[in-house]
């Protein structure tokens, strides 16, 4: 119920105003009141309608009930029905069980005595074969289950027994033989029969002896192989004409023959002794390749001279007092000569060291994947396999192959330092510049041994290898190549006015050589270096991305830490690039100090010379002579020119950038020093114009970013009135590089504007 004393107990009802205000505001809540009402009102159909539908599924709730008991009850039913029959089938498979068993004591039984009856035929026929298969059977048979059989079989006790007992004499009188006559068979070579008896042993049980034996006969018949190809290893190279790769051919030979072994013979051991039989192969197999591998490297090594060659990088190292770095080398202190290796006598031996070291990993590589391939055949569980691989990696790093390729690998890594320095040095004291050419002969020779160096080492098939060459490489160019560049950009470019082309203009030649001055070699010598720096980084980027996919094609699978380790190494040549980025950054410097600032200085200087408050008389004579952009630009493209075609592309728009750069420095503070009137505002701002379009057409590079300060100080400088400023500020699609400040300070150069105008503008 509505309280009317809260609606009018505000009202006083004493007063014609006040009790009109309370009927008011009754009738205003009578209206709302009546609006609720007829608001609940209209939702009366949809109520009754709701309500009638909860009344139906009320009464279907009542069948549902009674379904679902009727359901429960059918259930429990099926469920007394399902552990009747379970039972009975429980109680069947036990019986069949039982059957079962009985079937195979009584064939175990038949089995028994066919086999004893036939091994005595198969002994006296000396047929080994089907002995070996009757002694096979017997084996496989369980002997308590055998006796038990026996003991429920009245009056078979004796004749189980006596099968027994004639079972296992023939199976050891079978194996003495099978023994002997595998052994005769190996001292007459006579390979038929020893295949014949090996797929024998594993029928008699003797699986590890089959092995054994078998593998020792072939081990023989490696090493004689083996002994016979070292023997003639070099007078085949010789008619060959292979001297340079003999050893590394004949340890292929060599692991290809212990290969073939393994890929012949592992379908035969499968078929015979079955799958996950490879791994003790595979050890005696090892044993008998290190024996020979031994004797390789020892002849390798004495046959090579490794040792002295060994021993003098290593005394060169020693008395170039730097044991840290092969670089920088120094003259011995003691004033005597030094037998210094030459490096380019070493280059064949190191490629014959990367490929016996390759074959050696492409053998452990195949070994590894048949035994793996044997593992997924076999019956044993994952961690017996993961046992079974464990073990053939310890066999293959504990093996002496495995530490002689070590050594051979630590051979490499000082031969392919010590050839990578000594080259790269020798390229950079042979450097020449060839006539017409921009870089120098030491650009190309020093990133092609570079290249020659890391993609040779992508050969050993070590990544450890690739990655010390690598790390070698890196150093080689950060300090040798380097500083051989640096030394002529921090002497810096030669001052002088003589320009390059002028100065090759008036060399005189001279006993048919082409003589320069000093200065202009100094001048060569730094536009080369210069041009060999910006080069060098493009070789650099491109060694890196080549050598990268190179080696990650070489080596797909990968782990994680092996990539993160390749990418930590190849980083270092990035860093080369950036170092080298650098260098054509100090030497774009000094080229600015010595040849663009004292020139372009005293030709912008000019502008203020000229009378900027121009009549029209005068604007004509101005134009009819030679304009001060005409001089300016005439005098930037002879500088340009001379430079253009001795500098490399690159290196020609950096300096077109320095110079526009100066130039636009250079002319603003000019210009802030003149003052200009209307005539002379529209002449600077046609001058700044053409000097933005030589500039930008000069390059290929973007400079208007550059030009942009000027151009805007040359429009505010061209406007007729300073009303006109406000608009063009705010229309101007193009970011401003002045100031409010700067555009009054701009705006007070033009002497027919009033002060008063300008600081009223609002920007």
């Amino acid at each position: 119920m509505i309280k009317l004393e809260s609606l009018v107990e505000d009202c006083d009802i004493s007063t014609q105003e006040g009790i009109e205000e309370a009927c008011r505001r009754i009738a205003s809540k009578e209206k709302d009141v009546d609006c609720r009402l007829e608001e609940i009102l209209s939702q009366q159909c949809q109520l009754e309608g709701k309500m009638r539908n909860i009344g139906l599924a009320l009464a279907g709730l009542g069948v549902v009930g009674d379904k679902t008991r009727n359901l429960s009850t059918q259930i429990d039913h099926t469920s007394q029905l399902a552990e009747k029959v379970s039972a009975k089938v429980r109680r069947l498979d036990e019986a069949r069980s039982r059957v079962s068993e009985c079937q195979q004591r009584v064939h175990d039984l038949i089995d028994l005595q066919l086999c004893s009856q036939g091994v005595i035929t198969a002994i006296k026929e000396e047929d080994f074969e089907k002995g070996a298969v009757h002694v096979n059977r017997f084996l496989a048979m369980d002997k308590n289950l055998l006796q038990k059989t026996a003991d429920d079989v009245s009056g078979s006790i004796t004749s189980v027994s006596k099968a027994v007992s004639t079972l296992e004499q023939a199976a050891t009188q079978i194996r003495h033989v099978v023994n002997q006559k595998f052994d005769e068979a190996v001292k007459k070579d006579d390979l038929a029969s020893v295949e014949r008896f090996f797929k024998i042993f594993p029928l008699l049980g003797m699986h590890d002896e089959g092995l054994a034996k078998f593998m020792t006969y072939i081990c023989t018949k490696l090493q004689a192989k083996a002994q016979k190809e070292l023997r003639s290893s070099m007078d085949i190279a010789k008619a060959e004409k292979r001297t340079t790769v003999a050893y590394s051919d004949t340890l292929t030979v060599l692991l290809e023959n212990i290969a073939r072994v393994v890929e012949v013979n592992q379908a035969i051991i499968e078929n015979c002794y079955g799958a996950g039989r490879l791994v003790p192969v595979i050890a005696i197999l090892q044993r008998e390749c290190d024996d020979e591998v031994v004797k390789l490297v020892l002849e390798f090594n004495k046959n090579r001279q490794i040792g002295r060659r060994v021993a003098q990088i290593n005394d060169f190292i020693k008395n170039s007092g730097n044991t840290a770095a092969m670089g920088h080398y120094r003259k011995p202190s003691g004033g005597g000569s030094m037998d210094k290796l030459n490096a380019k006598d070493i280059d064949a031996l190191i490629g014959e060291i990367t490929i016996i070291h390759s074959r050696a990993e492409l053998y452990v590589k195949f070994i590894r994947r048949r035994c793996a391939n044997d593992l997924d055949k076999s019956s044993l569980d994952q961690e017996a396999k993961d046992g079974k691989l464990n073990e053939l990696n310890e066999i293959l790093q504990k093996s002496r192959l495995s530490t002689q390729m070590q050594e051979v690998l630590g051979t490499y890594l000082l031969f392919e330092r010590y050839f990578m320095e000594e080259s790269v040095l020798k390229a950079i004291a042979l450097d020449n510049l060839e006539q017409g050419q921009q870089c120098s002969s030491m650009l190309d020779d020093v990133f092609f041994i570079i290249r020659k160096c890391i993609r040779r080492s992508n050969g050993t098939q070590s990544l450890d290898g690739i990655c010390a060459v690598i790390n070698n490489a890196a150093s080689c160019l950060e300090q040798d190549f380097l500083n051989a560049l640096k030394s002529p950009l921090k002497a810096g470019y030669p001052t002088g006015y003589m320009d390059l082309a002028q100065s090759a203009l008036q060399s005189s030649i001279q006993q048919g050589r082409l003589q320069t001055s000093d200065v202009d070699q100094a001048r060569t010598k730094f536009i080369t270096a210069l041009n060999n720096a910006d080069m060098s980084t493009e070789f650099i980027e491109t060694l890196h991305s080549a050598m990268a996919d190179e080696i990650k094609l070489n080596f797909p699978a990968m782990t994680s830490r092996e990539k993160e380790k390749l990418e930590s190494c190849l980083s270092l040549l990035k860093s080369v690039g950036d170092s080298l980025k650098a260098l054509v950054d100090f030497g774009l410097q000094q080229l600015r100090t010595a040849a663009i600032k004292p020139r372009l200085h005293p030709w912008v200087d000019q502008f203020i010379a000229h009378n900027h408050n121009l009549t029209e008389e005068e604007l004509a004579t101005y134009e009819a002579g030679e304009t001060f952009i005409q001089f300016l630009i005439v005098q930037i493209d002879g500088m340009l020119t001379m430079f253009k075609a001795s500098l490399t592309p690159r290196n020609y728009d950096a300096l077109v950038s320095i110079v526009t750069t100066e130039i636009t420095a250079r002319l603003e503070r000019a210009i802030k020093k003149s003052t200009f009137n209307r005539l002379g505002g529209l002449v600077l701002d046609q001058e700044a114009r053409a000097l933005a379009s030589f500039l930008t057409g000069a390059t290929s590079w973007s400079v208007r970013d550059k030009l942009a300060k000027l151009l805007q100080l040359a429009t505010i400088l061209n406007l007729e009135s300073v009303s006109e400023l406000p608009e063009y500020w705010e229309s101007s699609s193009a970011t401003w590089r002045l100031t409010p400040s700067e555009v009054r300070t701009v705006l007070a150069l033009r002497i027919d504007f009033r002060m008063e105008d300008i600081k009223k503008l609002r920007l």
